[in-house]
């Protein structure tokens, strides 16, 4: 039986004292969880480390040298992953994804290191290696910076979003090139799975991409607003949607029959000035997806009614405006706040701000004020749990939500945007509606 369990249990009819007795055993057990999640990622860093030192040791054993040719070492590195598979008892792709982890990792000294202390994960490893495989020698130094200095206060999704970002930033070949390339590869794929399904993959420049997940949303949420019989969830609609468009017979969008409607959805495009001005060409951000080159956000701020601009600083990326493209204040605020918070501001949950709920962080029957300083997003699921379990939420200067915890921690959130300066977002904004 748990022996926390029965405590747990009768905290909710005990005394203050007995609670807070019961706090610090949770807080306990929870640091004994993460003292051994540190031990377990340290062991994995050794693994690694004993996994390249074996390969060489293959190597000196099968005598292959500094001259020996290519065909040499991979018959020893063939055979040392054979060794190394039945030695752990797994497939050989498996091993060769350990001794690729471990030689990768030389390059990643920072990486490596946090590793070995416990503060990065495995996983978080292997996005380091991902972004850095193919990069310019002084793109892996800064990758490997951030990553150490990320990893031990973000999830892997969280990581990734900011190490590709500093990729697109920090490549030595202009992202317009490699778009330009890149999108001549845009195909549609096919990809069996099981019971009868299949995969349909179209490769698209992003902008295009995001604004069809974007009308496809806009249309499944219509649908259910119409119809509250429906029964179809809102991702089962996106994809019937999806297949009724591409299958009906009218492509220019005139057909009588179309499913579609005029649906216009907003899809934001944060632009540094400098950029939007063509004095620059830091990559501008696009919502739900990440780093474009300039000239399409140039393109896709001046000409595309479905896209909402946002400026941002040169120097410390800042917004300097929000393009008010409605005139309800409502709106404005929560395409604003949509921009600074990037998704639900729970820490960890990577849950794009399209899905999330508004929510009043001191309630408005409470006294609490309809303004940037007394709002963020939730998803759903952490929407409840602020209101129906012990985690409580306040927000701090600069858009950061401190978040307690039952076991009385102390957690932050930072917003995916900094703000600061933003004329007419600042105090109480608009009354709800009665």
């Amino acid at each position: 039986m748990n022996p926390i369990a029965p405590a747990l249990a009768a905290v909710s009819v005990a005394p203050a004292g007995a609670r807070g007795d019961v706090a610090d055993l949770l807080a306990e057990r929870l640091e004994a969880i993460a003292a051994l999640e540190r031990r377990i990622r340290s062991a994995q860093a050794e693994q690694l480390r004993l996994v390249r030192l074996a390969h060489e040791a293959m190597f000196a054993f099968e005598g292959i040298r500094g001259d020996s040719t290519g065909s040499e070492r991979e018959l020893a590195t063939r055979s040392f992953l054979a060794e190394l598979a039945t030695t752990l008892v797994v497939h050989e792709r498996t091993a060769s994804r350990l001794l690729g982890d471990a030689e990768r990792l030389v390059d990643l000294p920072s990486t490596e290191s946090a590793f070995s202390a416990g503060a990065v994960s495995l996983t978080q490893v292997r996005s380091a290696i991902e972004f850095t495989t193919g990069a310019a020698p002084e793109v892996v130094v800064a990758l490997d910076s951030a990553t150490a200095e990320r990893a031990p206060h973000q999830t892997n999704t969280q990581l990734r979003r900011v190490l590709r970002r500093l990729r697109e930033r920090l490549d030595p070949v202009p992202l317009e090139e490699r778009r330009e390339l890149a999108a001549a590869e845009r195909r549609v794929c096919i990809e069996p799975a099981r019971d009868g399904m299949a995969w349909l993959s179209i490769l698209l420049p992003a902008e295009r991409a995001i604004a069809v997940q974007s009308r496809l949303d806009a249309l499944a949420d219509r649908t259910l607003a119409d119809d509250p019989d429906e029964p179809r969830t809102r991702a089962q609609l996106g994809a019937d949607l999806a297949a009724e468009l591409l299958l009906s017979e009218a492509l220019d969008g005139t057909s009588a029959t179309s499913p579609t409607g005029s649906v216009a959805p907003r899809v934001l495009v944060t632009v540094p000035v400098l950029t939007l001005l063509g004095l620059g060409d830091e990559p501008a951000d696009l919502d739900g997806y990440g780093p474009i080159d300039a000239e399409t956000a140039r393109r896709l701020a001046a000409h595309a009614p479905s896209f909402t601009r946002i400026l941002t600083h040169p120097e410390t990326g800042a917004f300097l405006s929000y393009d008010r493209t409605t005139y309800r204040v409502p709106a404005d605020l929560a395409g604003y706040l949509a921009v600074r918070d990037g998704g639900c501001r729970f820490p960890g949950c990577g849950r794009r701000a399209a899905r999330c709920d508004l929510d009043h962080t001191t309630a408005w029957a409470d006294g609490g004020p309809t303004s940037h300083a007394n709002l963020a997003h939730l998803c759903r699921k952490h929407h409840r749990l602020k209101h129906e379990t012990r985690w409580r939420m306040t927000q701090e200067p600069g858009g950061v939500i401190r978040w307690d915890s039952p076991a009385g921690r102390a957690i932050r959130s930072e917003p995916e945007r900094p703000f600061a300066g933003i004329a007419g977002m600042t105090g109480a904004l608009v009354e709800p509606a009665a």
